[in-house]
Parts: C-alpha cells; structure tokens; sequence
C-alpha cells in the first residue's frame, strides 16, 4: 500500500512537468518545491508571450504630424522650390538664371531666414503670431496655386510686355498718359492670357473671401517704409523676388486667417509706391493708376512687375476693355 502511495505521487510529480506546448520531459522524480518552482515558471513565461502578443498585436499608429504654421510655411521646402522655379522662370536667358538653379535656391533659403530673422527683430508680436497660426492643407494649397502664377509664363510673357512698355515710356520721357497707351499697346495682342489669369487668380481669392476682415488694412507710414528699406535692403534680383513671394503669400494667407493674421509683416515687406493707394476719387482711375505706380517701381525687376499683375490683374483688365472700347480713360 505504502509502495502503491509512492509511485503514485512520483507520477503527479511527473505530470506535473509537462511542458506548455505538450512535449513531456524526463520521468524525473522532483519534490513539491521543485514541481511548484516549475508551475510558476511556466505560469510567467505564458503572461510573458501573452503581453509580448499584445504588443505585436497592437495596430500600428502613425505619429500625428505637426501642424503647418504661417511660419513653417515661409520657412518650407515648398516654398524655397517653388519661388526658385518662379525666379528661373522669370529671369530666363539673364545672369541669374545662369548662375544654377542649386545658387538660386541657396540665395532663396537665405533670404526667407533673413525676412524671419528681421520680422522677428521688428514685430516680435507678430513673429509668435506667425508661429501659433495653423494653415490647414487647402489654405495651403490655395495660396501656394496664388504664388505659382507668378512664374506661369503667360505670366512672364505679361511682365516682359509691361518692362519693355515702361522703359520705352522712362527712355522717351513720356508722362502718365503716354505710359497707359504703351501699357495698353504692349498687353493688347496679351488679351486672352491676361483674363485667364484675371480668372484663375479671381477664383483664388474668391475661396479666401469669407474669412477676410472687412476692416480696411492700414497702409504703413513713410517711416516704417523707410525703416523696412534700411533693414531689408534688396542686395540683387533674387532677395528681390524673394520678398514679393513672401509678401504675396502673407497677403494671401490674410484672406483665409483673417483677423487673426497680423498685417505688420506684409506691410515691412512692402516697397511698392504704387501698393500704397493712390487719391483718385474713381474706382477704376484708381486701380489703373495703382497699377502703372506699381510698375513704374518695379521695372526692371521681373518678380516684382509679376507681382504687380497678379495684385491688380481685375484693374489692368478693365484698363484694357477700356481701351479696345476707345472709353475716355484711353
């Protein structure tokens, strides 16, 4: 009976080693510490692979993006890329094209750290502003559609139009009248190109339209023209067309972010006599004379006649159905 007893507990003891995945182990006789010790050993490895399961389970999570500030975006490949193509594509043929676009793009990249740089010193309230202000994926998208009208050439065969009428004006010291019949000479056989664009560029600005403050933008004072001159004065062709993108696109960006995008920075940028407004009491006489101040300032740097076009292209059109009318403003 006693022997019976023994041999029966000696087999539990063996049971009792089995491995979790069934395989039986040496018929070893262990004591009740051992047999325990090797119950718990199996327990945790089992709550091991369970967690482990777990872990590898678990579906996998991209991390969340941050998000775009008006910051970022002036600080963006997207932009440096994109108004390095516009200035290629506006100084085609010319010394800056010629020197590479790896130059052009590294003189791009350090004129925008310059424009932060000097926003920062200025505005430093506006400059936190510009890095808390999200941009959402379509504001991006429209105002990045905005900037590459200016090097689409129907834009460039415009701008070259328009230098070429102002210089021929400057060049025969022709006066305000003189200039709007060149103006209108030159973009004439421009006709079709120049109200596609006054449509694209409408459409643009139309998305952007409800979030716009309708308080009037305060025009900057002859010091704090002069102030943004001294600190950001425009060493060549490229830090020149580096600051009408940034400028354009800040612009821009106020139409989607309303009051809550600050209007300093635009205005620092701003050396345009003729976006400053101009006293005539018609409408119309006022956007045409906006426009021909505009490139008066602007010849003979090819982005910045660009972005004259592109800010005045609804008054350049009426301008030229006035003309082809033979109206009094011809």
């Amino acid at each position: 009976m006693e022997a019976t007893n023994h041999h029966r507990h000696q087999q539990q003891d063996t049971e009792a080693l089995i491995a979790p995945g069934g395989d039986r182990v040496a018929p070893r006789r262990y004591g009740a510490a051992a047999t325990f010790a090797a119950a718990l050993a199996s327990a945790v490895g089992a709550a091991g692979l369970a967690a482990g399961a777990m872990t590898w389970g678990a579906p996998w999570r991209t991390p969340a993006r941050a998000p775009l500030t008006v910051r970022a975006l002036l600080a963006s490949d997207e932009l440096k890329d994109l108004t390095t193509d516009n200035i290629m594509a506006l100084h085609a043929g010319g010394g800056v094209a010629a020197s590479g676009r790896e130059y052009v793009r590294e003189q791009v990249s350090n004129s925008l750290l310059r424009i932060d740089g000097a926003i920062q010193q200025l505005q430093p309230e506006a400059h936190q502003q510009l890095d808390a202000l999200e941009v959402r994926d379509e504001q991006r998208a429209s105002v990045m559609g905005v900037l590459r009208k200016l090097g689409d050439m129907r834009m460039v065969a415009l701008g070259r139009a328009v230098s070429q009428a102002v210089e021929t004006n400057n060049r025969e010291g022709g006066d305000n009248d003189a200039l709007q019949r060149r103006l209108s000479d030159a973009l004439a056989p421009r006709l079709r190109d120049l109200a596609q664009l006054d449509a694209e560029i409408s459409a643009a600005a139309a998305r952007s339209t409800p979030n716009r403050s309708p308080i009037a933008l305060d025009r900057p004072s002859q010091d704090e023209r002069e102030a943004a001159a001294r600190r950001l004065a425009v060493l060549d062709e490229v830090n020149g067309g580096v600051n009408a993108h940034a400028q354009l696109l800040l612009e821009s960006l106020e139409g989607h972010l309303g009051e809550r995008m600050p209007r300093a920075p635009a205005r620092m940028l701003s050396f345009f006599g003729g976006n400053q407004g101009t006293s005539a009491s018609n409408p119309d006489n006022a956007g045409k004379q906006k426009f021909m101040d505009c490139v008066k300032a602007a010849v003979p740097h090819p982005t910045k006649v660009a972005k004259c076009i592109a800010d005045n292209v609804s008054s350049v059109m009426k301008m030229m159905m006035n003309f082809i009318k033979g109206g009094n403003s011809r």
